[in-house]
């Protein structure tokens, strides 16, 4: 069979490719005079497999509200009388149904999968060499509920409660328990060096500091002091190390 290709992109290229191996007489036309330089040019060619929530879904429906009138609107939307944009439009409401979207987010993540597998077969099929990275996607959420709604499609993707669990939430409350550690580090030793001196205890820091007080031991009295809070500062400053080491983006969002 004769086939005609238009356009000498990235998809057009690949198509020619397989339709050209499965035996069939194939011709590439484009416009400009070296391949790629339309819609492949400069783009910036990142494969996000994963990143499959479909726009159609309940949670854009007040965002679309937002956008109606603006020209730089993600989703533009142009009033006219037109039966086929009306049409298109309830269809797209019909799609932002929960049972819809799930169903469209695992269609779409089933085709991205086989679209990466075909892609990694061709490649070293090929032998062909160009700066790729896979070291997967960091997506950073600043608002909960988009948060809650990704950890939501990634269930849908499949992710159980394992992966969620050790790749998402567990990276999430590193920060705040960090926040929590240091100040329970700093409370615990304030208790520690307190219950030494009041409970009778023989020794530790409390204990110094009270006994050096009762005999007038000023020196003894205010170095014990001045120690406990470098302790409590190396406490500190040692989480503070900790949390910038494990969780180095945390304030940079």
């Amino acid at each position: 069979m004769k086939v005609l290709v238009l356009g000498a992109g990235v998809v057009g290229t690949t198509s020619a490719w397989y339709l050209a191996r499965a035996g069939h007489q194939v011709t590439v036309v484009d416009r400009q005079p070296v391949a790629g330089n339309e819609t492949s040019f400069a783009n910036g060619g990142q494969i996000s497999v994963s990143h499959a929530e479909p726009w159609a879904n309940p949670h854009v429906l007040p965002r679309v509200l937002k956008w109606l009138g603006r020209e730089d609107a993600p989703l533009l939307w142009r009033w006219r009388a037109d039966p086929a944009q009306l049409s298109w439009g309830l269809r797209f409401l019909a799609e932002c149904l929960p049972g819809r979207t799930r169903q469209n987010i695992a269609a779409t993540v089933a085709l991205a999968l086989y679209s990466r597998q075909r892609l990694q077969a061709l490649r070293q099929e090929l032998g062909l060499q160009y700066d790729h990275l896979e070291r997967g996607i960091l997506h950073i959420y600043t608002d909960q509920d988009d948060f809650a709604q990704a950890v939501a499609a990634a269930k849908v993707m499949g992710a159980t409660r394992w992966q969620i669990f050790k790749d998402v939430l567990f990276w999430e409350s590193l920060q705040p328990s960090f926040v929590g550690l240091r100040s329970a580090v700093s409370m615990a030793l304030v208790i520690v060096v307190v219950a030494e001196m009041f409970i009778g205890s023989e020794n530790g820091l409390g204990n110094k500091i009270i006994d050096a007080q009762q005999v007038f031991n000023v020196k003894e009295m205010y170095s014990s002091i001045i120690i406990t809070g470098a302790v409590g500062y190396g406490l500190n400053v040692l989480f503070m190390l900790l949390e910038k080491h494990l969780i180095h983006w945390s304030g940079k969002a």
